[in-house]
């Protein structure tokens, strides 16, 4: 008998502990609890957290994705940064892409397959291409991106990243006026 009491009253404590939790992450953290989606006109047209594959050239491309973006799993290839077939893989990614500015970042794979930000070089790369498919001045392209660049952890840990759906809504709302 006590034993069942006390297995009654650790059920009372889990369940209120996990309604607690979704209660406060709720009110407190809302849009990352519930998704984090981007919406536009009324119209989920994605996920902040979770990257999506571009391949129109009005738009920047993500990272590369050994997924290709399937957001029902998550990984890369697992290849070594020594290893052949991961240099192979590099350099497929580096022949596709074609860009003036070496980044590391925009040919190598996320580590999920689903990362929705590129570093401000991986961008900066990309900057003619979208500048001239969209018949807009690199310029003008230029302090679109600089403007969404999200700053350094701190102002000093890691590179400034860019998340790349918000930065093509922002490039589609221009070209919209």
């Amino acid at each position: 008998m006590r034993i069942l009491k006390i297995c009654l009253i650790l059920s009372f404590l889990l369940v209120l502990y996990l309604s607690c939790s979704i209660l406060i992450s709720n009110i407190l953290l809302h849009n990352n609890a519930n998704g984090s989606f981007i919406k536009l006109n009324d119209t989920t047209i994605g996920l902040k957290h979770i990257g999506q594959q571009f391949s129109s050239n009005k738009y920047f491309h993500n990272r590369a994705s050994a997924i290709n973006y399937q957001n029902n799993i998550s990984g890369n290839s697992n290849f070594s940064f020594y290893s052949k077939r991961g240099e192979l893989l590099v350099q497929l990614n580096h022949s596709k892409l074609n860009y003036k500015i070496k980044d590391l970042n925009i040919v190598t794979e996320s580590a999920s397959g689903l990362d929705p930000h590129i570093t401000l070089n991986g961008t900066l790369a990309q900057v003619e291409r979208v500048a001239r498919a969209r018949n807009l001045s690199t310029e003008k392209v230029n302090a679109l991106v600089e403007a969404t660049a999200k700053s350094r952890i701190l102002g000093l840990l890691g590179d400034k990243i860019i998340n790349v759906l918000e930065l093509n809504i922002k490039l589609d709302e221009i070209n919209a006026r």
